[in-house]
């Protein structure tokens, strides 16, 4: 009987200890979300302008081809509801802040949620999802924030990040196509060349679909639009200038997205860039961007989002 508790307490104790260690890591694991946010606060008396979106944004503005020193706050999946609270918790800070720069993209106001990524947000910005509990993630990164395959790959990214002996810069996880010997800087790292698989008719379909089911399933729509104007409204009233646009996607695969919605979407955001009385950019279909400034079939490359961001530059120079 005391072999079977020992033998008993071996093995309810070494899955505890392994869950701890585990915890360990990821409690301590860079990642964009948290390089994004400690250099926006290292940055905050120098900040003038913020972008904020999602991956369309987070890699197609190049904030270093701004004139005024400009910071991409912008994250992948990032939706307005994360875009407002992650800007709003450092507003304060932000003193000499004159523009920002809200991406509204084609499925802007239909998805509030990101998915698993609003406990990863939760951990490094401190924005909960609709005050969300999360005594549960809190209590255990491991067990009930992230999944067994996310933690292998955290892992596997580490472990090439020791034992790499080719300089190997970037110690967070980052999309295929980042290039791991790369730097951010002003909250951008981007996508380099191109993905040449990405540049075909069933990817384009399969890709547009997505997006389509997101915008033809939403009921949310109504919600955001109010949380947007309620940002808009904060902003205004704080002398910044918020700026709405919609990044360049490739023409072949627009062509892909529900054309009801892509025009119901450039009237809402018409609509409510003339309520507010700002400014919106629609850059979905600029000639100005070409093939090669893209990397995938919708986010620019390092050149392109180089490229936009002057193309932005350049708008908010020609206000005045």
């Amino acid at each position: 009987m005391v072999l079977f508790i020992k033998r008993l307490f071996v093995f309810m104790v070494l899955p505890i200890i392994m869950v701890i260690m585990t915890d360990g890591f990821l409690r301590n694991k860079n990642s964009l979300y948290k390089e994004k946010i400690q250099g926006a606060i290292q940055d905050k008396e120098k900040i003038e302008i913020i972008i904020l979106g999602n991956s369309h944004a987070n890699f197609g503005v190049d904030p270093n081809a701004f004139d005024k020193y400009a910071y991409n706050l912008a994250n992948v999946n990032q939706s307005i509801y994360f875009d407002k609270r992650i800007l709003l918790s450092h507003l304060d800070e932000y003193k000499n802040l004159k523009y920002v720069l809200i991406s509204a993209d084609f499925h802007s106001l239909y998805f509030s949620s990101q998915g698993i990524r609003d406990v990863w947000a939760y951990y490094d910005t401190g924005v909960n999802y609709k005050n969300k509990n999360y005594l549960f993630e809190d209590f255990s990164h491991t067990l009930f924030g992230y999944t067994p395959k996310i933690i292998l790959s955290l892992f596997k990214t580490e472990i090439i990040y020791q034992l790499s002996t080719s300089n190997i810069v970037v110690d967070f996880p980052v999309q295929k196509g980042v290039n791991l010997k790369d730097t951010i800087k002003n909250g951008f790292i981007g996508f380099e060349g191109k993905d040449v698989d990405a540049f075909n008719e069933n990817k384009f379909q399969r890709s547009a679909k997505k997006f389509n089911r997101v915008v033809e399933t939403s009921k949310e729509k109504l919600e955001i639009e109010e949380d947007l104007n309620g940002l808009i409204q904060i902003l205004i009233n704080r002398d910044i200038v918020p700026i709405l646009f919609t990044t360049p996607t490739f023409v072949e695969y627009n062509k892909y997205l529900n054309a009801n919605f892509v025009n119901l979407n450039k009237s809402d955001f018409d609509r409510i860039s003339g309520k507010q009385n700002i400014q919106y950019w629609n850059f979905m279909n600029s000639d100005l961007i070409k093939a090669e400034d893209f990397y995938d079939e919708d986010h620019l490359n390092k050149k392109g989002a180089f490229k936009f961001g002057k193309m932005l530059n350049d708008s908010i120079n020609n206000l005045y």
